[in-house]
């Protein structure tokens, strides 16, 4: 310690005028500065009124540019300026002279590029506490603003951030100590900087990529979904970082890589080294995958600032409600009896509106609640962690081949259309097989079957959509089916009754009964006759039910709605379907135009009943809106200024929750 005390301090004189430890600390700074100069300069209101640290946020919020760009960019130049001041000086060499290890020559410097490491994360903090206060006297920030030190959460950034950079501080570190020329160092630290852009551009960059590590920290701002204070790309990162010492270090002590790993017993170290660490390595980087439960257990807490009594969860098909939790003391815990399919499920929690939910029998879902007025969040964790973390983030499909076929582009090119619904439809299939979380759980295997299936057919839809393109456009024209459009059509069984409640499915198996049927009709019509000759089984009930729901609210009048719901309402096996039709038929049938108001009775502000017979005699508006609706409480204060403008005249603005 004492060797290494002494070097460390000799590392600290020869680095004085060198500006090292000052660009650490200027890198660090520039992002929390940049955003604070931009959000002063847009002012953009901030609605959020769930509590956060204003701080915290901003910090956040630059973790983007710092940790895959400022930050990878100081150490490149810090680490390379390090070691070039004694290839430059021939620093190395006088150092060995002197009663000092190599061993405390070689992480003593490796200890001051740690250091200015962390005056660039110091910085980085500091720079968003001190333009957090400056954004926080010129900007008007929400009531749910809070204004404290965050310990423990900065504490948290600083820690993950160290850890990340570890490898790539390492590997530049090792790179710098063996080439002499300073340019050659930084054009490789930049080289391995522009490959991340690229990599990460294909979405093909591996966990140990050193910029990755680093990437990570920002992607995942907050961290493990599980509440670990590291996840496992940092073991990855601390695994690597001592391989590339290790071998840096033997590479300086020896000179020369073949004196260093050449030898028998150093060989056999080096291999020892490798399969231990490697074998680590192997394990932080191997995907866990959640196991099922033994029982379908539905638990959670709420924190809100109104009262939610009551959980309803609904599947989508019919919207059948199949269990009702009760709330006490803002937790939950239930237990859901009998089979459960794999599939999205709405969850109708209070005022909260309708959160899709992915889950199957034997699952164990939680959910973090957090509601302040009309902001909300929601954290989905247990069995199904991946599976809504994976719809969350992936959204809506959207593909460059969907875009050409919506806006006509390259409609008289079929061989470059086909055959770019196919790469995007592999792209698609990669990236659900490779996702992962933060904590490293994949998709369970049901759920990759089934998202296969249910992307396979978004792609075919539109191939089906192409073609009727095609046909209208070149009638006279073929257009050939690939092999790659052969195989999607295996992936995807036409009879799957477990996948008619997702609209892209039924869409596909609807165009597949008619694709025969070229008789001038309205699809609608076609659909339904078509699925009508189906064996009668379950199948064809939901299916028809789907149709005929769709033609029902579709259709442009009483005579034909009647007409829709008495040739095929009495088909149905289970006539709970043609229940379910008349009774949609009755709503629309009621609230078809010319028709009475249908009447209510609803308490106003002041705690007084209002029924629709108090509004007679004028002219009535009424703004059907709900808490959890964004639109309405968009289009809210437009409605009011109406009312206020108009309150003399004939006419009530009634607005009902």
């Amino acid at each position: 310690m004492q060797n290494f005390t002494t070097a460390l301090r000799a590392e600290h004189i020869k680095k004085k005028g060198t500006g090292i430890y000052v660009t650490a600390a200027i890198l660090g700074v520039l992002s929390p500065l940049i955003f604070t100069v931009v959000n002063i300069i847009r002012d953009l209101p901030n609605n959020d009124k769930l509590p956060y640290n204003h701080f915290i946020k901003l910090i956040k919020d630059s973790l983007d540019p710092f940790a895959t760009f400022f930050f990878p960019l100081m150490i490149i130049i810090t680490v390379s300026r390090i070691t070039q001041l004694d290839h430059k000086n021939g620093g190395w060499q006088l150092m060995e002279t002197q009663p000092v290890s190599k061993l405390s020559i070689f992480f003593s410097k490796f200890s001051v590029a740690l250091i200015a490491n962390l005056i660039s994360r110091l910085s980085l903090v500091a720079g968003g506490y001190i333009f957090g206060l400056v954004s926080s006297l010129v900007l008007d920030l929400p009531d749910s603003a809070e204004l404290g030190f965050a310990f423990a959460e900065t504490l948290q950034i600083i820690s993950r951030l160290f850890v990340a950079g570890l490898l790539l501080t390492a590997l530049q570190y090792l790179i710098s100590v063996l080439m002499p020329s300073f340019i050659w160092s930084i054009l490789i630290g930049f080289f391995l900087l522009l490959g991340y852009l690229f990599l990460q551009g294909f979405d093909v960059a591996p966990d140990w990529y050193p910029l990755e590590l680093l990437g990570k920290v920002s992607t995942y701002k907050d961290g493990s979904d599980l509440g670990y204070w590291f996840t496992y790309s940092a073991a990855v990162s601390v695994i690597c970082t001592v391989i590339v010492l290790y071998i840096g270090f033997e590479w300086y002590r020896h000179k020369k890589l073949k004196w260093a790993f050449g030898t028998a017993k150093r060989g056999v170290m080096l291999a020892a080294v490798l399969i231990i660490f490697g074998g680590l390595l192997f394990y932080a980087l191997m995907p866990n995958v959640t196991e099922p439960h033994n029982r379908t257990i539905v638990a959670g807490t709420i924190d809100s600032d109104q009262p939610i009594e009551t959980i309803y969860i609904m599947e989508t098909f019919i919207n059948d409600t199949i269990a009702e939790i009760k709330v006490n003391g803002n937790k939950f815990n239930h237990v859901i009896e009998g089979n459960l399919p794999l599939s999205l499920y709405k969850f109708y929690i209070g005022n909260l509106g309708p959160a899709d939910v992915i889950m199957a029998g034997n699952d164990s879902i939680y959910l973090d609640i957090k509601k302040r007025e009309q902001s909300a969040d929601l954290k989905i964790t247990g069995t199904r962690l991946a599976e809504n973390q994976y719809k969350k983030q992936k959204g809506d499909n959207w593909s460059m081949a969907n875009y050409y076929i919506e806006n006509n582009v390259n409609l008289d090119k079929p061989e470059f259309i086909t055959k770019e619904i196919a790469e995007n439809w592999k792209d698609a299939m990669k990236a659900s097989k490779n996702f992962k979380t933060v904590d490293n759980y994949r998709l369970r295997e049901d759920f990759k079957q089934k998202n296969k299936m249910l992307l396979t057919i978004y792609y075919l839809n539109l191939w089906d959509k192409f073609l009727k393109k095609r046909e209208a456009l070149y009638p006279d024209e073929k257009t050939a089916e690939t092999a790659d459009i052969a195989e999607m059509k295996k992936t995807v069984p036409l009879t799957d009754e477990g996948l008619l409640s997702n609209e892209d499915y039924f869409e596909y198996v609807s165009s597949q009964v008619i694709r025969e049927d070229k008789e001038d009709l309205p699809e609608n019509l076609k659909s339904l006759r078509a699925i009508d000759k189906l064996p009668k089984d379950s199948f064809r009930d939901k299916l028809l039910y789907k149709q005929l729901k769709k033609s029902v609210e579709e259709a442009s009048d009483l005579a034909e709605r009647d007409s829709l719901t008495s040739r095929y309402a009495g088909t149905f096996n289970d006539q709970r379907y043609g229940n379910l039709i008349r009774y949609k038929k009755s709503v629309i049938d009621n609230l078809a135009k010319g028709n009475d108001a249908p009447a209510f009775a609803a308490t106003n502000m002041e705690g007084q009943p209002v029924t629709l017979a108090d509004l007679k005699g004028k002219f009535t508006v009424i703004d059907v809106w709900a808490t959890w609706c964004p639109p309405c409480h968009y289009q809210s204060p437009y409605f009011e200024k109406l009312a206020v403008k108009y309150k003399n005249k004939n006419i009530n603005f009634v607005a009902l929750s």
